[in-house]
């Protein structure tokens, strides 16, 4: 697992809405986390919260905090 695989999965959702609309076929968190793991992309629950507060601190304008944090709720909807 590993929290670059999270960062990785966060910038993917926000930049390819493809993908974001292939996850939401999965019902819950671990059905997502188990589609993860099998394309090599897996991450734990705290690796992801720990990617998202990463990502916040790291944002230079508030549009870029905006947009973490538009993924991060989306993520939540799994939960």
């Amino acid at each position: 697992m590993s929290l670059q695989n999270a960062i990785n999965f966060i910038s993917r959702v926000d930049a390819n809405a493809d993908f974001r609309k292939s996850c939401y076929i999965y019902k819950s968190q671990e059905e997502l986390f188990s589609f993860l793991k099998s394309e090599n992309i897996g991450f734990t629950a705290d690796e992801i919260e720990d990617a998202f507060n990463v990502l916040e601190l790291k944002c230079q304008t508030y549009e870029q905090a905006g947009r973490v944090k538009e993924v991060k709720a989306w993520f939540r909807l799994f939960s």
